[in-house]
C-alpha cells in the first residue's frame, strides 16, 4: 500500500506487525490489538482515552513535530512491549523514489538483445523525457544510473526544502 498524507502506521513489538491505514482505522487497529492485553488499570484507561474513543485529535497532537511516537506498555506479567505510531509509511522521499522505478528490458530480436527502459511502477508506464520520447538505455546500468539520479535529486530537493522552510 502506498501511504497517503493522512495515513498512520502502527505496530506493537511481538503483537502487531506494522500496519498502514487511514488515521482512524490505524488507531482502531491498534486499540483492538492492545485492549485484550493484561495491563494495569492506569495504562488501560490511558490507552482507551488515546485509542478507544474514536477521537484522533490527541494522537495527531502527539505526532506533531517528529511524526512518530513510541511508548512502553508494561504487562502485569512483568514483560514490556513497545507501541509505535508514525505518520505515513515511514519511508523517506528518497526511498519512495527508489521504490517507484525499476529497470525493464524491452523485447529484442534474434540478433540483438533488447534495450533497457525505466518503468514507473505507480503508473506502469515507461519513463519519457521532456519531449515525450521514451528513455532507452543500451545497458541495464544506464537505467539504474537514471534511477540513481532521481533518488539523488529527491534527497537534494528534500534537503533544500527542509533548509528553506
Amino acid at each position: 500500500m502506498i501511504a497517503e498524507d493522512g495515513d498512520l502506521t502502527v505496530a506493537v513489538d511481538g503483537l502487531l506487525e506494522p500496519t498502514t491505514a487511514r488515521i482512524d482505522l490505524a488507531i482502531t487497529t491498534l486499540w483492538q490489538a492492545l485492549r485484550g492485553l493484561a495491563i494495569g488499570d492506569y495504562q488501560r484507561r490511558a490507552m482507551h482515552r488515546l485509542l478507544g474513543t474514536g477521537d484522533t485529535r490527541e494522537m495527531e497532537r502527539l505526532l506533531d513535530g517528529e511524526g512518530q511516537v513510541d511508548w512502553r506498555l508494561d504487562l502485569t506479567s512483568g514483560e514490556a512491549m513497545t507501541v509505535r505510531v508514525w505518520r505515513g509509511d515511514g519511508l523517506t522521499t528518497q526511498q519512495r523514489v527508489a521504490a517507484r522505478y525499476a529497470p525493464l528490458q524491452l523485447p529484442g530480436t534474434r540478433r540483438c538483445p533488447g534495450l533497457w527502459a525505466v518503468q514507473d511502477l505507480t503508473t506502469g508506464e515507461l519513463v519519457s523525457d521532456d519531449e515525450g520520447e521514451r528513455r532507452r538505455f543500451s545497458l541495464e546500468a544506464g537505467a539504474q544510473a537514471w534511477i540513481g539520479r532521481q533518488v539523488a535529486l529527491a534527497g537534494y530537493r528534500g534537503y533544500r526544502q527542509g533548509r528553506d522552510a
